[in-house]
């Protein structure tokens, strides 16, 4: 069990947000047509970020508990839309992510492979609950 401790500070420009985690500082921010000075990614693509990134992190990890496969690309493009509510709140409501991978493994073994990172991803996971998610992969 991982627990994960992130600590935000709004700072008093635009609309920056000093971030810490560990030993990681970063800023989030929002373009300046949103207020912000664009210092940073906003929050949600961020959280976008996220989903492809865990995704290529748990195909590293695969890999490492299974070294007879071998990544020779491993890359993931990930968009989402927005829901502007009338009320003034507004949501992630689809995310797409496309995987494009080549590894050493037959169609079959590849297929399974790619499941494999998609079930053990812990963000996809998380999020799939919450938010519809589509993926294709190549």
């Amino acid at each position: 069990m991982g627990k994960y401790i992130i600590n935000s500070k709004l700072r008093k420009v635009g609309a920056q947000v000093e971030t810490q985690t560990g030993i990681h500082h970063f800023l989030v921010d929002e373009p300046v047509a949103g207020g912000g000075t664009d210092a940073g990614p906003n929050p949600v693509q961020f959280l976008l970020s996220a989903v492809g990134s865990c995704l290529a992190i748990t195909a590293n990890d695969i890999v490492r508990r299974q070294p007879e496969i071998k990544i020779k690309r491993f890359e993931v493009k990930t968009a989402g839309e927005t829901t502007q509510y009338q009320d003034g709140r507004s949501a992630v409501t689809k995310i797409q992510v496309t995987i494009h991978a080549e590894t050493n493994l037959d169609e079959s073994a590849h297929r399974t492979f790619i499941n494999q990172v998609i079930k053990e991803c812990t963000v996809h996971e998380t999020l799939k609950h919450a938010v519809p998610i589509e993926i294709t992969s190549d």
